[in-house]
């Protein structure tokens, strides 16, 4: 083997060593981007829930609020309609009188 030949074969393992340190840094922060994305599929799932949940307790909060702004209208209506009948009792018994 010639001189030139060594160190073209010298030149050539350091490359192939490097290939091999690059290749196996590569496939390291490959599995850490894994990881790193299984987490994050993870936390976005929980999240989703968690937001499902707010979602539908929001939803019976609203209907809890219109069922008690209903009763507070039907006492509100109940009062009116009794100021009236009272109102008109005391007519009927004013032209009673006369």
């Amino acid at each position: 083997m010639t001189e030139e030949q060594q160190s073209l074969l010298i030149q050539f393992e350091a490359r192939v060593r490097q290939a091999i340190a690059l290749c196996k840094t590569l496939r390291e922060e490959n599995k850490a981007l894994k990881e790193a994305l299984l987490q994050k599929e993870l936390s976005f799932l929980n999240i989703q829930e968690e937001l499902r949940d707010i979602s539908q307790k929001y939803d019976r909060l609203k209907l809890a609020k219109m069922m008690s702004a209903d009763d507070d209208d039907l006492k509100a209506t109940k009062q009116r309609l009794s100021k009236l009948v009272r109102e008109i009792n005391t007519c009927i018994a004013l032209v009673n009188e006369s």
